[in-house]
């Protein structure tokens, strides 16, 4: 059975009530199929990426670092065998909604789900999403720290054959991870999970989505939302905050998809993330570009600009794409502190030759209603912001 949110969990499950919904969800092994997703039309068609992946070769490499290759998502709507039932939901292309259910699992009890992609592939990117953590740093609701990524040649049923290890991780720290693996004569792939934080939920592993794209064709488009809170709920493709920027550039770039890895610290200040980017950029060594929108917390907009400035600098240095909005307008304070620090942001655009972001200042200054508080985008707000970044990096997609 597909499991609420945790704010629901706390508010339909008192204490009274936990063990009869954990004897509900602890049963064994099941093979599902998933409900397609209402808010993306079917995956585009192989063709349709290899038109896009030959155009994106014969284009020159702009000055930004583009064009992008397509990444094209393979795992929605495939075959799902895991340790618990539920698990049809990590294909069914809804985030931050119903999740699964792992239980609790240890290194001699572990939790797993395995989708069978098919053969052909030879190298994928696997990502998971554990998006009732909010802050790209909580581990509370159920993330995974210990994990290993598996692939199988010859299995049935996801649960039987032979299985290597492709990926293995200890410690990990964040709500959402991606993975580049070698998928040449695979047909399964597997994530098994042996260890959740310390301090957690009572009822352990929530996974809300399993997206594998397909990076055969060359395929970088992935990508890194780095912000504060703003951004954390922007980019966490909640239902109501669909269409999310992976749908619309789908939209508008056939044969593309890109992969999204939501990495919002929120309450930090621009300095903070600087400080912690190397550790960013080594838990995401595949996300080609890393979209910022950061200033919200900050104070001085001379800090801003320089610690922002380094930001990019680290970025580039590490061979990616910077893109950087401008702050959205906000009534929340009395004093219009984003001018200034939007001021900044050109700055550090102009000096380091990036593609200008979304000018979210002035979308939200013409319509401060879609502040929710004053601050944060509303529903509809996080929308347009979505729709407002997609068209502003459409130049990094082959025309």
């Amino acid at each position: 059975m597909p499991v609420p949110a945790p704010s629901l969990l706390r508010r339909a499950l008192p204490a009274t009530a936990t063990l009869a919904f954990v004897a509900v969800i602890a049963v064994g092994a099941v093979l599902a199929h998933h409900r397609p997703a209402p808010l993306l039309e079917a995956a585009p068609t192989r063709a349709l990426a290899v038109d896009a992946a030959v155009r994106a070769s014969r284009a020159p490499r702009d000055s930004w670092g583009g064009p992008l290759r397509p990444a094209p998502l393979l795992s929605r709507g495939k075959q799902v065998a895991a340790s618990r039932p539920g698990a049809h939901v990590l294909v069914d292309g809804i985030y931050r909604a119903d999740a699964w259910a792992g239980g609790v699992p240890t290194e001699a009890a572990p939790a797993w789900a395995a989708i069978r992609i098919g053969a052909g592939p030879t190298r994928v990117l696997l990502s998971w999403t554990s998006s009732h953590n909010h802050d790209y740093r909580d581990l509370f609701y159920g993330a995974p720290v210990d994990y290993r990524i598996e692939t199988s040649a010859d299995s049935t049923d996801g649960a039987n054959g032979t299985w290597r290890t492709a990926v293995a991780v200890r410690g990990n720290p964040v709500r959402s991870r991606a993975h580049a693996v070698d998928f040449a004569g695979q047909v399964w792939i597997r994530l098994v999970v042996t260890a959740l934080a310390p301090e957690r939920n009572q009822w352990g592993l929530f996974l809300d989505e399993i997206d594998v794209h397909d990076l055969s064709l060359g395929g970088d488009d992935v990508w890194v939302f780095l912000g504060d809170s703003i951004g954390a709920g922007v980019f966490d493709r909640a239902p109501t905050h669909r269409p999310s920027f992976a749908d619309d550039v789908a939209a508008a770039h056939p044969g593309y998809e890109p992969a999204m890895i939501d990495a919002g610290f929120c309450r930090a200040r621009t300095g903070e993330v600087l400080a912690r980017i190397d550790e960013v950029l080594a838990w995401n060594p595949d996300a080609r570009v890393f979209a910022i929108l950061l200033g919200a917390n900050d104070g001085e907009p001379e800090t801003f600009r320089r610690d922002l400035d380094a930001l990019v600098s680290r970025i580039q240095a590490a061979g990616r794409i910077a893109v950087v909005a401008r702050l959205p307008y906000q009534t929340k304070y009395g004093e219009d502190y984003v001018a200034p620090k939007n001021r900044a942001v050109d700055a550090v655009v102009s000096a380091r030759g990036l593609l200008p972001g979304p000018d979210l200042d002035a979308w939200f200054r013409a319509r401060p209603e879609r502040l929710e508080d004053g601050l944060h985008p509303d529903a509809q707000g996080a929308i347009a912001a979505s729709r407002l970044w997609a068209d502003a990096v459409a130049p990094l997609y082959p025309r």
